[in-house]
């Protein structure tokens, strides 16, 4: 028997279970090419001939298709909207809510909300006024009540998004991110290898990534310890403002440099900052256990959702330099328990927080509210 729509809400790992089943009558459909899994498909929407006739006009294109994607639905169909793809959730978000037939059931999979208010600023055709990010929180709150379900890739995550946006708590949908390296996998034997670089570890660290880095945080916690680190931020603001250290390295490296430089090195530290509605890590936590490297984080957001302390790896909190640099020095001088770390977080990863089970657990759960709905 499929769990409920609570149950799911208080632990995702509900929607790995094997005995899940999909009712035969339910239709997923999505703004996303390849959503779909072997056994739980679902039906990517593409654009039609009028909808591409505005491809030029990205608002346009946006807005009809839009409306293609909720025309497309019955009260059978469940609707999982990829927040990640320009304005298409927004837009949808308030058609759902005065739609003249029905309204649509919908999800929306990572609206990455805080990046969207940005910073309050001038409009170009109207300069007195000066758009808040209040202003952005109500426009945002207007869109996000079309949905039923809002996806965050942490438990602390959910109680400030619903009290930002004016949401109730059960709108928050909790169900961790992926390991982005993993996307492109195949299964030879009992171990999934595409994705993963065979490269000799080095004698580094690596710390990689733009947003909520706390970079200097790190660089404090090796100072005058003689370890090699390489930084990478793809952002040169981000790397303008960091300080110098003879063994600190700050590059820019697109992928796959990015990931190679992780298989490549001893350990991942993640520094974050701790602000705002969400975390900003969970890609660099579940893609270093991928490329079997123990993690140290420093959060206070998202980090104990994906790492196992004392197993996987560590966590302190953010701006934790001093805490940071124990657990640096830990590993960094014990080799063989860095290595079973990097083994046991790889293990991890692949039962948690691979790609293809990050998008099966969200059609479960399309299931499930399915279920919810039709009571």
């Amino acid at each position: 028997m499929n769990p409920t729509l609570k149950q799911v809400q208080e632990d995702w790992r509900l929607l790995d279970a094997e005995d899940f089943t999909v009712p035969p009558n339910v239709r997923i459909i999505t703004n996303e090419q390849n959503a779909g899994t072997d056994d739980i498909p679902a039906h990517y929407i593409f654009p039609n001939r009028f909808v591409r006739l505005f491809a030029k006009c990205r608002s346009l294109f946006q807005i009809f298709y839009a409306l293609q994607i909720l025309y497309s639905a019955d009260k059978n169909t469940v609707i999982i909207m990829n927040g990640g793809i320009a304005l298409q959730w927004f837009y949808a978000g308030y058609f759902n809510r005065f739609f003249v037939l029905h309204r649509r059931i919908m999800i929306l999979r990572g609206g990455f909300l805080e990046y969207r208010l940005g910073r309050e600023r001038r409009l170009w055709f109207f300069p007195f006024f000066v758009l808040k990010i209040k202003h952005k929180e109500s426009i945002a709150r207007g869109a996000l009540l079309g949905y039923d379900l809002i996806s965050v890739w942490s438990k602390k995550q959910a109680a400030p998004h619903a009290e930002v946006f004016g949401l109730p708590l059960e709108r928050m949908l909790v169900i961790t991110y992926k390991a982005n390296h993993s996307k492109a996998y195949h299964l030879k034997g009992d171990a999934y290898n595409s994705g993963t670089y065979d490269i000799p570890m080095s004698d580094f660290i690596f710390a990689g990534g733009n947003g909520k880095r706390d970079y200097q945080c790190l660089i404090n916690a090796v100072r005058d310890t003689g370890i090699p680190v390489i930084i990478s931020a793809t952002d040169p603001t981000v790397r303008k403002t960091l300080e110098r250290l003879p063994n600190v390295i700050l590059l820019g490296a697109p992928e796959p440099a990015f990931a190679q430089l992780q298989a490549a090195s001893r350990l991942v530290v993640v520094p974050m900052i701790n602000s705002g509605l969400k975390g900003g890590g969970e890609a660099n936590f579940c893609n270093a256990m991928w490329h079997s490297k123990p993690v140290i984080a420093a959060d206070t957001m998202a980090a104990e959702d994906y790492i196992i302390e004392g197993e996987t790896g560590y966590v302190v909190p953010s701006g934790d330099s001093e805490g940071l640099r124990k657990r640096i020095l830990e590993l960094w001088n014990d080799p063989e328990k860095c290595s079973e770390m990097g083994h046991k977080g790889r293990l991890h990863c692949e039962k948690y927080f691979r790609h293809i089970t990050h998008m099966r657990r969200f059609l479960c759960a399309a299931a499930v509210l399915w279920q919810e709905k039709n009571k």
